[in-house]
């Protein structure tokens, strides 16, 4: 009897063992960058994020820019007006060149008597420009519209997309390399 009762608590022991665990015996790993674990112990990525636990960044295949807010520009022209006829601010207007330098966005309208000093200005990209080599150096140029021939402002050069930035933000502010031309840019991915 000592040994059946031996060999029961034994056999108890081994079933209680190695009964399944809740995760169906497979071992949780701990998903980056906002995935979220599955039933199969993988990970569920974010949009631009892949790999086993979500680590790799994705370069995105499009770009879509739908606004740029010009929040600082030279408020002069080297101390003069932009416009002489009569002493006024500038008429600004933006450009964008890809990386091959051909234009391929000039907004429709300006703002007229723009101060460089302390207001946003914003242009909606209507439609908004789909960037596809989202990696090249692209430039925005600012220009004031004149009447026989526009002043060519200042510039800014961008990358639609740059991996040294945090995830994938809708919203980003860049600036020129002398910090005169500051812009605020509202962008979309698409993967």
């Amino acid at each position: 009897m000592k040994k059946t009762v031996s060999i029961l608590s034994l056999v108890l022991i081994l079933m209680v063992s190695c009964s399944k665990d809740d995760n169906d015996g497979c071992t949780p790993i701990n998903c980056l960058n906002g995935g979220t674990q599955t039933a199969d112990c993988g990970c569920d990525c974010e949009e631009g994020y892949t790999g086993s636990n979500c680590a790799t960044k994705l370069v995105p295949t499009s770009v879509k820019i739908t606004n740029i807010t010009v929040k600082k520009f030279p408020d002069t022209n080297n101390g003069n007006w932009w416009d002489t006829f009569p002493n006024s601010d500038a008429d600004i207007y933006i450009t964008i060149n890809n990386s091959s330098d051909v234009e391929i966005y000039n907004h429709p309208t300006f703002y007229e008597d723009a101060s460089g000093l302390n207001v946003s200005y914003p242009f909606t990209l209507t439609p908004p420009l789909i960037i596809n080599d989202v990696t090249g150096i692209h430039v925005l140029n600012l220009f004031d519209l004149d009447t026989f021939q526009d002043d060519f402002i200042t510039l800014l050069l961008f990358r639609p997309y740059d991996s040294s930035r945090e995830g994938f933000p809708t919203s980003i502010t860049l600036a020129n390399t002398t910090n005169t031309f500051e812009c605020d840019f509202t962008l979309e991915y698409s993967f």
